[in-house]
């Protein structure tokens, strides 16, 4: 009797295993927050509801970000994507669920509830690790601001899982009204957490955060043990290099962008590559250079040719050399690129470059 009919929803299963072995290496899962009748009546806050809108708000944290740090994949218990449908499908949603879990493939989970204390919410959510570290969180706030709470819980959550997201996340934030007092205050605090990862990170944007504050020394010492940290890391190698040619130190800043080029990996970011390449090329030009600037320009652009300010920086050095035509069609391709500019948040590019003589004048 041919049985090789049953071998093809066997390995259409296998397919959904591996599916989940490696889409879900970084997965939050949020299990469940139980929610009072009396609040769930008046607000329409099931606990679904205050599920789904906790994974929201803290996929939209992490969408804000845009870090480099690994971002997190965040589901509710009944939504795994394709490798659950597949699952349920054959019946092998708990036997995934299993794996996941026993392999440590959903790094951290959460469950709790909100409680309603008087005429106020308080929301207690307990989360743990694949190393079953565990840590609660306790929010509350006045009134029965239901969305307030779970986005005040979800920032909570978001530093839990991965203070360095959250550093950058607030620092887009914070750039908007130029205060980052609470980006400082989310890096120290990660900082003091010797356990900490992506400490490399939170040191150079901590370095990024104290150039914005015109603070160009204390910018260095942080760029400085960045790559004490990690001798081969790019970002605050180039960082240094932006803080010294805006101190007016060319040569010093070209030996940074070089010693970035000289070090970068495939693999590595090209935008980097690209930024190191655009700041020498600018650096050139301010000593008198503009072939040379021009060179290292074709190199940023060949590096990675979605560098939209690789073609700013080649437009300025164009007008101020007398080419207006050629400066506006770099112009065009800058913003073709990057209609709205970025505000980076590992790499001094762009307009972060500038703030601290804007900040000085204040």
């Amino acid at each position: 009797m041919d049985l090789g009919f049953l071998a093809i929803p066997l390995f259409t299963a296998l397919g959904a295993f591996g599916l989940a072995v490696f889409t879900n290496v970084e997965a939050v899962n949020i299990e469940s927050v139980s929610v009072p009748q009396s609040v769930s009546a008046k607000s329409g806050f099931t606990s679904d509801v205050v599920v789904t809108r906790l994974a929201d708000q803290m996929q939209q944290i992490e969408h804000l970000a845009q870090t480099r740090a690994d971002a997190k994949e965040v589901m509710a218990q009944d939504e795994g994507g394709s490798a659950a449908v597949l699952g349920e499908f054959f019946e092998l949603t708990p036997l995934l669920r299993a794996v996941q879990t026993t392999f440590g493939l959903i790094p951290y989970t959460f469950s709790g509830e909100i409680v309603a204390n008087g005429d106020n919410l308080e929301m207690v959510l307990r989360g743990r690790d694949n190393e079953h570290h565990e840590t609660t969180i306790h929010e509350g706030i006045e009134g029965k601001d239901v969305p307030k709470l779970i986005d005040k819980v979800a920032y909570e959550a978001v530093r839990m899982i991965d203070p360095y997201m959250l550093a950058a996340y607030q620092f887009k934030k914070d750039y908007l009204v130029r205060d980052f007092t609470t980006t400082e205050t989310v890096v120290r605090r990660a900082l003091a957490d010797p356990e900490t990862r992506d400490r490399k990170w939170l040191l150079n944007l901590w370095g990024v955060v104290l150039y914005q504050e015109s603070d160009r020394d204390g910018a260095i010492d942080k760029f400085r043990e960045a790559l004490e940290a990690e001798p081969s890391f790019a970002s605050p190698m180039f960082n240094w290099g932006v803080v010294l040619a805006r101190e007016g130190k060319l040569e010093d800043a070209i030996d940074k962008f070089q010693a970035v080029v000289l070090g970068w990996h495939k693999g590595d970011p090209t935008d980097t590559l690209a930024a190191a390449y655009t700041e020498w090329g600018f650096t050139l030009a301010l000593m008198g250079h503009p072939d040379r600037a021009f060179s290292k320009f074709r190199e940023a652009e060949k590096a990675d040719p979605t560098f939209s300010d690789v073609y700013s920086s080649w437009a300025e050095v164009l007008s101020a050399g007398g080419h207006p035509e050629e400066a506006q069609k770099m112009t065009a391709r800058s913003v073709e690129l990057a209609p709205v500019e970025k505000v980076y948040v590992e790499n001094l590019i762009g307009r972060i470059q500038s703030l601290p003589a804007v900040a000085a004048n204040r």
